[in-house]
């Protein structure tokens, strides 16, 4: 028996262009982040932390620029899957995904969501869906229903990323492997 949403899905990903925005998210920042292993955003502001085997980074996500460098020391704690902002002293620790577990949000409060799809190893899809929208209504099983089918693919890799997802509050999305790091923003 073949299976409909295995082809339906490989045909739309297959076509879909690779988009470096989607509205409303624009794409802020695509930087090089070698050797990366984990990122987390901060909760009180938005700022993402990157950890590599060349230290900590920490980028503004509404500019993409990156306001702070430590090459000697990460402030990662593997075990607990947090890290330190190095660049102030006294915060909270932040929540950390990456190689050692871990997640980033994989939806706002809004209902924007993300998806990872791996169907064609060793290829992954990252897509983001608008509010309503899902990938997986490509099936045509689901065309009576009016089901909004709707996606962006924002990256087509092999393998899969270190760390997909939004911000605490939804304004931010990022895309990180072990050398790129892609950030995009939006403002309404």
């Amino acid at each position: 028996m073949e299976n409909t949403l295995y082809h339906a899905l490989i045909d739309a990903l297959e076509t879909a262009p690779i988009a470096d925005s989607a509205p409303p998210w624009q794409l802020v920042a695509a930087v090089s982040a070698g050797g990366a292993t984990a990122a987390g955003f901060d909760p009180a502001t938005d700022d993402l932390l990157v950890v590599s085997s060349n230290g900590q980074g920490v980028f503004d996500t509404a500019t993409g620029s990156r306001v702070y460098r430590n090459r000697n020391e990460s402030g990662y704690n593997p075990e607990r899957l947090e890290a330190d902002r190095l660049d102030r002293t006294g915060g909270r620790p932040i929540p950390m995904a990456g190689d050692d577990g871990g997640g980033l949000r994989r939806s706002t409060s809004d209902g924007w969501t993300i998806d990872i799809l791996q169907i064609s190893w060793p290829t992954s899809y990252s897509v983001v869906q608008r509010p309503g929208a899902s990938i997986y209504f490509v099936d045509p099983r689901w065309d009576r229903f009016n089901k909004d089918a709707s996606f962006h693919v924002l990256k087509k890799s092999e393998g899969l990323p270190i760390a997909f997802g939004f911000s605490w509050s939804g304004r931010s999305l990022i895309w990180l492997d072990r050398s790129d790091l892609f950030i995009w923003r939006r403002d309404d």
